[in-house]
């Protein structure tokens, strides 16, 4: 299919006009917003939830210094984080969204959950605060539900903090990783940046599902300087999309990285807004904004979130604003900056400055304002004392929520395709019902996206051309760009993406085309999709698949054709999915989209072409349950991918000479089958591994060393594993060859077992 955009070479001389960034556009009047677009009880509550952020924060300072103990023996462990000054930030932009609306948030993220949530109850109904409080809905009057409610998220905002099971994520996250799926804050993050691509994959699914919502993806000066950040928005704007996502990017500007200053010293622009230009013709709308003034924020906010309702997002602001605080409370802030500096900044306090204007505007009194601080200081008290004393997690519940046990194999009739552009390719199938390994794939992705709409699948060359291996031919022309779409060569924002497309209701499939290329996103693939279930108290789902290959023995050499895999087994929270029939490689995307958890899916690049037999009718193979390829007795062969085969191959040259193998292929590495290789073990008395990455730290030690743990008893000889040499691949024909295992390698290493 040829692309609808034929570039053409333009040579004339000009230049090019970036236009102009606005800065500070608000003048706007207190006493002029109440009663238009503010209620006095609107502009009293910015100072109270101003007010709470900073009381919250003040008492984790007083927790970790000591001065307040809500027992004796108690001890304040986790993260201290502050983010005292930025109250602005936080209360300005959870003021102006509505309580449907997405926010990712950073690990200096308390106010940011303390606001969206606090924001998000107070606009609830007394049958949704019932619910929330965790009761049944009795005719009680909402007066009378709401100040628990608020009472409730206060307690388990602090209860996470200190690690405690009534934590909005019980425990697992702390003070660095709050999120409450209930009013879609989809969570703090304590990787710099780490939850740029999650928003923009959420603002994908907001799109693509048609939803008046808008995502605000919180992050700190130092966030800017991140790729993350610069492949997020470049993927945000992309032409290809009907219109830009409707996602705010806010940098909460407070200066300082941690240490590193960004104006004068860590970049070479006085203002983070400029950035904008670099993305799309609007500048992305870029606008620095206030940050110390409440009022400033929230209406830069509502009208940047207009805009992406409008269909005219994204929308980059900077808000200026400073921490008091160092890094944490561990850093002694005036190592690196002056008292004068800091006096400035602290002469324009959000929460004192506010306060005069509400008095001098005639809405309160002092006397009030100061009841208000009281009313603010006594119920984080009461939500520490609280929080205190509610239990710990169980040390037995320690592996609860990492993954989820459910899946869409039973989805409406309404969330099927409607109908397809093109009918699907199909693949014809030889006198012995056989197609290629790729075809399979291709025709289970097809299936797939007909039976559900909310699979969408991107990636780098996946539309026109159909992928570096045409699996993805004719996806295109079936489903069309909304749902089958190229992506720039930003990897780190494939994975984000899937990952926060996922979070938010959609069923992605992104590629990555060689896994070589995987340590690019290893951030977004370990520290993100994997950990977000587990990290959130097992309250999300991430169901997202990333495609990806493996080689050797094409030539490649040390960039394009190593076997990465056990790199991403090592990390708790994804599946690893390694197919080597094309009968499988089908039925195991078909379950891998289907599955509500992240998973890596690994095809190898020499077995695209291997034919094999595949129904027409529908079926799935389910994950974690291995194959036996080869009957035997003598000795066990366990081997995956394009492994397996060799070994297939290896125990054809064994029964030559009398000895039989039995030939186990795992078809899922997480979850493994270790029960159906130690039941081969039991009855061979001997294991021989077979994998394709160097012998140092691959996966076929895990094998073996799960095999011994439960059938040491059945063995005969200890475990062997045929691997490749402990160097890159390399290219040469002669070094490749004798890099990889082969039969005989395979045959020989048996032989020696058996004796």
């Amino acid at each position: 299919m040829v692309k609808e955009v034929c570039v053409l070479p333009t040579f004339e001389r000009g230049s090019v006009d970036l236009g102009e960034i606005a800065k500070f556009r608000y003048q706007g009047d207190l006493e002029k917003e109440v009663g238009g677009r503010l209620s006095k009880e609107d502009a009293v509550g910015m100072l109270e939830w101003m007010l709470a952020v900073r009381a919250f924060e003040q008492m984790i300072v007083a927790l970790k210094d000591g001065r307040v103990k809500p027992y004796e023996g108690f001890a304040f462990t986790g993260a201290t984080h502050l983010s005292i000054g930025q109250e602005a930030v936080a209360v300005g932009t959870m003021a102006a969204l509505r309580p449907d609306d997405y926010i990712t948030s950073t690990h200096r993220g308390h106010g940011h959950a303390i606001a969206k949530g606090g924001y998000a109850i107070l606009a609830m109904s007394a049958k949704e605060l019932a619910a929330f409080l965790g009761e049944p809905y009795r005719g009680e009057p909402r007066e009378e539900l709401l100040p628990r409610a608020l009472d409730m998220h206060l307690f388990q905002t602090m209860a996470e903090l200190l690690g405690r099971e009534d934590g909005y994520c019980r425990g697992r996250g702390g003070g660095m990783h709050i999120a409450d799926f209930n009013v879609n804050h989809l969570g703090a993050n304590a990787i710099v940046g780490g939850s740029l691509g999650i928003a923009t994959g959420a603002g994908l699914a907001v799109q693509k599902l048609g939803q008046d919502r808008v995502v605000v993806c919180l992050f700190g000066d130092g966030a800017a300087n991140n790729g993350i950040f610069h492949e997020s928005l470049n993927f945000a704007v992309m032409d290809q999309l009907p219109h830009g996502l409707p996602v705010i990017y806010l940098i909460e500007n407070n200066q300082y990285g941690m240490t590193g200053q960004q104006r004068g010293e860590v970049t070479g622009i006085d203002h983070l807004a400029r950035r904008g230009a670099a993305y799309n013709r609007e500048n992305m709308h870029a606008e620095v904004v206030n940050g110390m003034d409440v009022l400033c924020v929230w209406d830069a906010v509502k009208r940047a979130g207009e805009l992406c309702r409008t269909k005219k997002g994204p929308v980059l602001l900077e808000c200026l604003t400073y921490r008091y605080m160092g890094h944490s409370l561990s850093d002694q802030r005036v190592k690196y900056r002056t008292t004068e500096e800091e006096q400035a900044w602290r002469s324009c306090d959000a929460i004192e400055t506010y306060e005069r204007r509400l008095i001098e505007a005639g809405l309160v009194s002092g006397d009030e304002t100061a009841a208000l601080r009281e009313k603010v200081e006594a119920s984080i008290q009461k939500a520490l004392e609280r929080a205190a004393r509610s239990p710990e997690p169980d040390p037995a519940t320690i592996t609860e929520g990492l993954f989820a046990d459910s899946t869409s194999d039973d989805i409406s009739a309404e969330l099927r395709t409607p109908k397809l552009l093109r009918p699907m390719r199909q693949y014809r199938r030889d006198s012995q019902g056989q197609i290629m390994y790729r075809h399979a794939v291709c025709e289970a992705l097809g299936e797939e996206m007909e039976r559900d709409r909310r699979v969408v699948l991107f990636g780098e060359d996946v539309a026109d051309y159909g992928g570096a291996f045409q699996v993805t031919v004719g996806l295109l022309e079936s489903f069309g760009r909304e749902r089958v779409f190229n992506t720039a060569i930003s990897e780190a924002a494939v994975v984000g993406v899937a990952a926060g497309a996922s979070m938010c209701g959609l069923r992605p499939v992104g590629e990555i085309m060689y896994i070589d290329f995987m340590p690019l996103a290893m951030d977004q693939v370990a520290n993100q999709a994997a950990k977000t279930r587990y990290m959130f108290g097992g309250k999300a789902k991430v169901p997202m698949v990333v495609r990806t290959t493996v080689g050797g023995g094409r030539g490649y050499a040390g960039q394009h054709s190593q076997s990465l895999e056990a790199m991403l087994t090592q990390v708790p929270g994804l599946k690893v999915v390694a197919p080597s029939t094309p009968y499988d490689a089908k039925g195991l995307v078909k379950s891998a989209i289907r599955d509500d958890n992240p998973v890596i899916f690994i095809e190898h690049q020499l077995l695209y072409t291997q034919k094999g037999v595949v129904p027409e009718e529908e079926y799935t193979v389910p994950l974690g349950v291995a194959a036996v390829r080869r009957e035997g007795k003598d000795i066990t062969i366990v081997a995956y991918l394009k492994m397996a085969d060799v070994a297939v191959e290896a125990a054809e040259l064994l029964a030559a000479e009398g000895i039989e193998a039995e030939v186990v292929d795992p078809r899922t590495l997480i979850p493994l089958d270790v029960d159906t290789i130690a039941r081969s073990v039991a009855k061979t008395g001997r294991l021989l591994v077979v994998c394709q990455a160097p012998k140092t730290g691959c996966f076929g030690e895990h094998i073996a060393y799960r095999a011994q743990e439960i059938a040491f008893s059945s063995l005969k000889c200890p475990a062997k594993i045929v691997a490749a040499y402990d160097v890159p691949p390399p290219m040469a024909q002669t070094l490749e060859l004798e890099h990889l295992p082969n039969p005989e390698k395979v045959a020989r290493e048996a032989k020696a077992m058996v004796g």
